[in-house]
């Protein structure tokens, strides 16, 4: 998945950086001819026209990027609509265009680079059509943007790519996303509801962190790699179905943690089989699991001695077992408390037992 994602941003990278040569104007629009025959808009000297309609051609030629920084800082731009032949807005091109409320992408444009849009902060929604690939900070701190669609083209969302829109709210994925960043939708406090495309195979460390709202999220059915505090502080997430396709989760994927404090606590149950990934991460941080092939749910794992707490009784009971002291566990006991998920009752899961009771862990 990483070496897809390395191979899609090289193309992007390639795509936003076509070589160009001496610097001309059209209008109010500068502009550069490429070595291959088509133009990149490279900047703009109208610092009073609202709504900007940038031309698919100049001089014959086609119009085919929007280049770095072209359109930053531009106060009285409210709308532009982009041309169908550009196929790359690069990097910071409408940076900080605070009063931009509209944007309409031309359907060649497949590479959106790294802040383009960044703390465009009248900006209420955007419809990716073709785009590929967002890039890092692309939509960071757009405080207004309610909407965000992504089409059937749309692969990767890069790091930081909509952190802070607070009031983003409604987000379709498309149907062909492999890969969401670190941070991507962090602080997005208005999502309440994430339908995953069965593409999905990689979800970034603290992707979807102090989603507050966000209450229900619905798995794709492909291999999926949820990475640590994928989904910390979500506090309105209080029950999440990890399917089996889910196959991996990074350490306090689902964690509350309040500001400035090193303690961890989950408030949420889980629903899963007793063989995936999910039943290992209910095990390891004691959080309440209901096992969908076995009909049962689970509020405290590792209560060997069924007294209803978790306490240095139960490790000794540990210890002893795995000292063959005591007689072995049945499956279904064992299943509850090898809280290292390693398939046996050792030392490893008593001391987890006695980090637990203690609330060290």
């Amino acid at each position: 998945m990483k070496k897809l994602l390395s191979l899609i941003l090289a193309i992007c990278i390639i795509a936003l950086a076509t070589p160009v040569s001496m610097a001309a104007t059209y209008n109010s629009f500068v502009y550069e001819a490429n070595t291959d025959g088509t133009i990149t808009i490279t900047g703009y000297n109208d610092f009073s026209t609202a709504n900007v309609v940038i031309p698919s051609q100049i001089s014959g030629k086609n119009v085919t990027a929007i280049g770095q920084g072209a359109f930053q800082l531009k106060s009285n731009i409210t709308s532009v609509k982009i041309a169908d032949t550009i196929k790359s807005v690069g990097s910071m091109a409408f940076y900080n265009c605070q009063n931009l409320k509209s944007v309409t992408l031309g359907t060649a444009t497949t590479a959106i680079g790294a802040k383009a849009f960044n703390t465009c902060t009248a900006l209420t929604s955007i419809n990716l059509k073709n785009v590929q690939t967002v890039g890092e900070y692309a939509f960071y701190g757009c405080k207004k943007l309610t909407e965000l669609n992504g089409g059937a083209s749309l692969k990767v969302i890069g790091k930081n790519a909509f952190t802070d829109c607070s009031t983003l709210s409604y987000v379709n994925f498309g149907s062909a996303l492999l890969y969401i960043d670190a941070y991507a939708f962090s602080g997005c406090t208005q999502i309440t509801s994430l339908q995953l495309p069965d593409t999905l195979g990689y979800i970034g460390n603290s992707a979807f962190k102090g989603c507050t709202a966000l209450s229900d999220v619905y798995f794709g059915t492909g291999d999926l790699q949820i990475e640590a505090y994928a989904f910390e502080n979500c506090t309105s997430l209080l029950e999440v179905y990890l399917p089996d396709n889910v196959t991996s989760i990074g350490s306090l994927a689902f964690a509350l943690r309040p500001t400035n404090s090193t303690q961890f606590s989950h408030n949420l149950r889980i629903i899963c089989s007793m063989d995936s990934a999910g039943a290992k991460y209910a095990k390891y941080y004691n959080i309440s699991a209901e096992f969908t092939d076995m009909g049962v749910t689970v509020a405290l794992f590792g209560d060997v001695d069924n007294n209803g707490k978790l306490d240095t009784n139960d490790a000794r009971k540990a210890l002893r077992t795995a000292a063959t002291i005591e007689y072995p566990l049945d499956d279904y006991t064992l299943f509850l408390c090898d809280l290292n998920t390693n398939g046996t009752m050792d030392t490893g899961d008593a001391q987890l037992m006695l980090k637990k009771a203690a609330g060290i862990v």
